[in-house]
């Protein structure tokens, strides 16, 4: 098999079929330079040519995150292929239906069943989603096996097993199942989370010791990895004959058109995660093939062995910028106290939506969520209430108001508090943005927040299935730029200003 590492989680899979056909089958489609909802930028860069690239039998989508499902390079590929590929859909994401259809012309939708396979092109193509004890943003993430006579591929997509028992049970039985002359397991590896710690850093020796704190805590992680099996007597896949892990990288930057210095400020290079982790198999006596994909490049891999590797074929352009780490960086991030969008709003409304979404979404969601219950919150408080409080205006003109909750009530609201005690706090132009999807999640990247509390509120907005309707409005919003050959840059860079 044949695949092309188009960086990110974003990957090509050409599979021979058993009348003796290649298939390419595309898994995600963020190729912009920009996520629109991160605010932040590919690394490297790439363009596509279509002189070279002229079809594609289908496109996988994984899960409702921009960095995955992008409207920007949907719209492209479906305007310029020559032959249009099929739409591999999550179950998950059927609720999307509507918008591929209105905006991607002729499209073929095939809504992809949980622990369903399904014959495609004389291919079998299977897809898992993990189940979670817990509410996360990641819950309707669907990962994908192809297979064909011989081979196997399995991509854990954004997502990965970790003490799962019921997940790495099926992956064992699916890997094993008969004797493949090769079975590939694409690891994503996510290590943003601690490059923006280094980022945030107050300085360099805190920064220095972020970075020896994380390449602990990685290798501590991963020998748990491995314990598990022993400890928990469950099936290894580890075991399987002819295996080999591949690990890609899920990296995002701030975009280089703000400081491109910055790009040093990073922890484990993803050479050094695949070494921790063959050294650790080994320990446990399994004998794993280990590597990892660098950008841009396609592979052969035959008989579980990578043979040949070049530049991918049909790039036509390749913006890269490739720095060592250097935690010396005399940058240090300071983030403007002020909504996002710093501009007058209108309160009146402002005031309906804000209190509709803490009263009628977050409110019985926060009381429901025993990961971190706001009952919990309220009876460790001295002050025996919960507070949200919110500034509505400018950065130079704003008036708080406080959402209140303790046990006497049955809703929030709204008090007068005049010594400003809050649990979590927040403008009103950035909640309504978020209302609105010109915001999200992890435009929190841009936010100012205190690390001491626990902004539930801002979390809970971007919980999978509560807030299905919000998620449409972000991708109609999105799918309607693009079909107006709105620029994507222009929407992130804007915030920078």
């Amino acid at each position: 098999m044949r695949i092309d590492y188009l960086w990110h989680s974003e990957f090509m899979i050409h599979i021979k079929n058993k009348s003796g056909d290649y298939i390419k089958i595309m898994s995600d489609s963020w190729l912009s330079d920009f996520v629109a909802w991160d605010m932040m930028a590919r690394n490297p860069r790439i363009k596509l040519d279509y002189e070279k690239l002229k079809s594609i039998d289908a496109i996988f989508l994984s899960h409702s995150h921009l960095d995955h499902i992008d409207p920007y390079t949907l719209i492209d590929l479906f305007e310029n292929l020559e032959k249009k590929p099929d739409i591999f859909l999550a179950e998950t994401l059927a609720f999307l239906e509507p918008l591929f259809v209105k905006n991607l012309k002729n499209v073929n939708i095939i809504i992809l069943e949980n622990k369903k396979t399904i014959d495609y092109k004389w291919l079998k193509i299977t897809w898992l989603i993990y189940k979670n004890s817990f509410i996360t943003n990641e819950d309707d993430v669907m990962t994908l096996f192809i297979e064909n006579e011989d081979e196997l591929i399995y991509s854990d997509v954004d997502t990965e097993p970790g003490s799962n028992f019921e997940v790495l049970e099926y992956m064992y039985e699916f890997f094993n199942k008969k004797n493949y002359s090769q079975v590939i397991y694409l690891a994503t590896r996510n290590e943003l989370e601690w490059n923006l710690k280094l980022v945030d850093a107050k300085n360099i020796k805190e920064r220095q010791k972020i970075d020896s704190e994380y390449r602990a805590f990685r290798k501590e992680e991963i020998v748990r990895e491995y314990e598990k099996f022993e400890v928990e007597w469950i099936n290894s896949f580890y075991e399987t004959k002819n295996l080999s892990k591949i690990f890609i990288w899920q990296w995002i930057v701030f975009p280089k058109e703000i400081n491109s210095e910055v790009f040093c400020l990073n922890t484990m290079k993803l050479e050094q995660v695949k070494d921790i982790e063959e050294k650790t198999a080994r320990k446990f006596g399994y004998k794993t093939n280990f590597s990892y994909f660098k950008w841009w490049q396609s592979y052969i891999i035959e008989n579980n062995v990578i043979k040949n590797i070049w530049n991918i074929d049909y790039l036509s352009e390749i913006d890269l910028i490739d720095v060592k780490q250097d935690l010396t960086l005399d940058f240090f991030r300071k983030l403007n106290f002020a909504p996002l969008n710093n501009e007058k709003r209108e309160i009146r409304k402002q005031k309906e939506i804000i209190l509709d979404l803490i009263n009628n979404r977050f409110f019985p969601y926060a009381l429901a969520n025993l990961e971190i219950p706001l009952k919990d919150a309220i009876l460790e408080s001295s002050r025996k209430k919960y507070c949200i409080k919110i500034r509505y205006g400018t950065k130079d003109d704003f008036e708080n108001i406080y959402y209140v909750f303790d046990f006497g009530k049955l809703k929030f609201e709204i008090e007068n508090l005049e010594d400003d005690y809050f649990n979590e706090d927040y403008w009103a132009n950035d909640l309504e943005d978020f209302y609105n999807w010109t915001q999200e999640l992890y435009s929190n990247f841009l936010h100012k927040l205190d690390e001491k509390k626990s902004y539930r509120l801002w979390t809970f907005l971007w919980s999978n299935f509560l807030n299905n309707d919000l998620l449409y409005k972000k991708f109609e919003l999105h799918f309607t730029r693009a079909k107006n050959k709105e620029s994507i840059n222009e929407f992130v860079l804007k915030h920078y200003e």
